[in-house]
């Protein structure tokens, strides 16, 4: 017997009225589920009387549940896994690993809910600011996994990069783990429960507020991507990457890169139309300020070593540096064809 069929022939049982009100509240056999006011109002009875219904309904199903073998072996094989895991899974998940628990893959939120609701456990959370809607077992495990969540958000929070790379946050999750004296991989079935942590699309975990994490507008999708390629791109190559990588329904404009870019101090024009960023050690500056910059810090140079610094900042043609070093009212040259400062 699948879980489907199980609750069925216990549903099927049921008196006309209970069984339809059974079937609709918990949207069973494809129906969408319906709102005790919305049953109400259709019956012409009070949002309440559809509850005592209900109650009446699910106590009538769990006295025959009781002494049906297959609904207990699916609740106790339920709470082994749940159980397995911390005593939490987020609601969602839940019903994806009782599909392969149960070896059944029509398994569905619905029959599952039902099957909990009929034995009385395990309990629901219910969603809201903080947290998805997760079953759990016992209070106790609720209580740890709230404590937990707010442990990793405080380290989090301590720290002054906005993501956590992979190896990183290895080493900040055992950190975690091993001061909460918990299992990793119950620790991590725990944070899939919180809304307050995210991974963004190159793998990286941090907080969902983080923009580095959950980036909305252009300049922090870009400034993303940027960091992870970590070397200039041009602002049309930028605006593909973007909508390649779709981190929303919006679709970036090569102008409106190039528009919102030049306006952000992070990012440093190094070329025509290439892009880096500022904490890469990149300065901003025209072709000469950039010149005059590098002959301040290193003195009397050969042209050959003035381009390979150059090309460390900037995406720039061997003529164009010769040339503005020709500008004698700014740049000398030596008698060891050595170039400095005017």
């Amino acid at each position: 017997m699948t879980l489907h069929s199980t609750l069925d022939s216990l549903v099927s049982s049921l008196p006309k009225r209970q069984r339809d009100i059974v079937v609709r509240r918990f949207g069973l056999l494809g129906k969408e589920p319906q709102t005790l006011a919305s049953l109400g109002e259709e019956y012409g009875i009070t949002r309440e009387r559809v509850r005592q219904i209900e109650n009446a309904a699910l106590k009538s199903i769990r006295g025959e549940a009781q002494d049906n073998a297959d609904a207990v072996s699916f609740l106790e094989k339920a709470l082994d896994h749940i159980a397995s895991l911390g005593g939490i899974r987020r609601a969602d998940l839940l019903v994806d690993d009782l599909k392969f628990v149960f070896k059944d893959h029509d398994v569905s939120e619905p029959y599952v809910s039902l099957l909990f609701a009929t034995f009385k456990k395990p309990q629901i959370f219910g969603e809201n600011s903080e947290f998805y809607p997760f079953w759990y077992t016992q209070e106790e495990h609720v209580k740890e996994l709230k404590s937990f969540v707010k442990k990793v958000r405080t380290l989090l929070k301590s720290k002054k990069e906005m993501l956590v790379e992979r190896k990183e946050f290895d080493q900040l999750f055992a950190q975690a783990t091993k001061q909460h004296k918990i299992k990793e991989f119950i620790a991590l079935n725990y944070l899939l429960n919180s809304k307050k942590f995210s991974v963004n699309p190159f793998g990286d975990f941090g907080l969902v507020e983080w923009p580095e994490i959950t980036p909305k507008t252009v300049r922090d999708k870009s400034y993303l991507i940027l960091k992870k390629r970590k070397e200039p791109m041009h602002f049309r190559d930028i605006a593909q990457h973007i909508n390649d990588i779709e981190f929303d329904t919006k679709k970036a404009h090569p102008q409106t890169v190039h528009n919102e870019l030049i306006k952000d101090k992070r990012f440093v024009l190094v070329g025509r139309g290439l892009y880096s960023l500022r904490e890469f050690g990149v300065e901003p500056g025209t072709t000469r300020e950039v010149l005059q910059r590098i002959l301040k810090k290193h003195g009397s140079l050969p042209l050959e070593d003035i381009v390979s610094l150059v090309s460390q900042e900037r995406v720039l043609k061997y003529n164009t540096i010769f040339l503005n070093l020709q500008n004698k009212k700014f740049f000398k040259k030596n008698d060891k064809g050595h170039y400095h400062l005017a």
